[in-house]
C-alpha cells in the first residue's frame, strides 16, 4: 500500500511542477522573416506585451507552431492567439493554442 501511495503522490508531484514552468499568453501570431523582419528564415513568431508592458517577440516550436506558420506565411498577415507554453530563452514550445475570432 506504501508503494502504491508513494508513485500516486511522485506522479502528482512531477504533473505539477511540469504546468510551473509554464505561461499562458495572448498577442499575435506572425511570421517572423516575412512581417517582423527579425529571422533569416521563415518561423511563426508571437507579439505579446510582457509584464513591463514592452513589446516581446518569442520563436514559437513545436508542430502548432509548423500550422500556425501556414496561416500567417505573408506579409502583414498575422493571427491572434492565446497560447499555453513553456517559455526559455526567447522562444515557447507551444502546449496548447486558443485562435481567436
Amino acid at each position: 500500500m506504501k508503494y502504491i501511495t508513494t508513485i500516486a503522490l511522485a506522479l502528482g508531484f512531477s504533473a505539477t511542477a511540469a504546468l510551473a514552468g509554464e505561461a499562458t499568453l495572448e498577442g499575435k501570431v506572425q511570421c517572423a522573416k516575412c512581417t517582423l523582419k527579425k529571422q533569416g528564415k521563415c518561423q511563426a513568431a508571437l507579439v505579446a506585451k510582457g509584464k513591463d508592458g514592452k513589446e516581446q517577440v518569442l520563436l514559437l516550436l513545436g508542430k502548432e507552431a509548423k500550422a500556425l506558420h501556414k496561416a500567417v506565411c505573408k506579409p502583414g498577415s498575422s493571427v491572434a492567439a492565446k497560447i499555453t507554453g513553456a517559455v526559455k530563452e526567447g522562444t515557447l514550445k507551444i502546449s496548447k493554442v486558443e485562435k481567436k475570432k
